[in-house]
């Protein structure tokens, strides 16, 4: 398996694990994870984006062009998951005793994995 799949499907995993953990602790609501703060519209782009990871080795030219998908699908949850990440500390800015938490970080690092898991598989290396 080439090393950008495992990097995307790691990254995918990750960003989706992180959904469940606290984004921002509000007080009077308490921790609010990333379904109930809006952020799992992260994961529609990244699902295609397993999928491809998923069905293996193409044929030599079908490489770029799902190189290309694989990079604008995971490029697009990275940038929604930085306005995501923005969102919680603002959130937690704006109210008093609020306070960020490590769910919109690791959704953040799950994204950059994806994306540079997208970049790598434009190597021709398999190992």
């Amino acid at each position: 398996m080439h090393r950008s799949r495992l990097l995307i499907l790691s990254g995918t995993a990750v960003a989706g694990l992180g959904m469940f953990l606290p984004q921002v602790r509000l007080p009077g609501i308490g921790p609010v994870d990333g379904f109930d703060g809006a952020a799992w519209p992260l994961l529609l782009p990244l699902l295609p984006l397993v999928i491809l990871a998923l069905v293996g080795d193409r044929p030599e030219g079908f490489r770029a062009p799902s190189g290309v998908v694989a990079v604008l699908l995971s490029g697009t949850a990275l940038a929604f998951a930085i306005v995501k990440a923005h969102d919680a500390v603002a959130a937690a800015a704006a109210v008093p005793g609020g306070a960020g938490r490590a769910g919109p970080w690791v959704v953040l690092a799950g994204s950059v994995l994806a994306v540079a898991g997208s970049l790598l598989s434009f190597s021709r290396r398999i190992g």
